[in-house]
């Protein structure tokens, strides 16, 4: 099964990651290293998606991951 990728885990990008979450494997990226680390421990301060959304969301650690603002900036 392929994977789906979501690029921005904010206040659309997270809920639309734990949605399919539930029926495919997901791959989520952000920039921000702190929102990266409360994902991973459960918190989403935007309250968009609760703890138990973030659960039930197929590898949640395995789907956030980091990139580097760099990748976004044009030279």
């Amino acid at each position: 099964m392929k994977k789906i990728a979501v690029v921005g885990l904010g206040y659309v990008g997270l809920p639309l990651a734990a949605a399919f979450g539930e029926k495919r494997e997901i791959v989520g990226f952000d920039i921000n290293k702190k929102r990266i680390a409360e994902l991973k421990d459960g918190v989403d301060f935007t309250r968009e998606v609760s703890r138990e959304e973030l659960a039930a969301s197929k590898g949640l650690s395995s789907w956030i991951h980091r990139i580097s603002a760099a990748l976004w900036i044009s030279r």
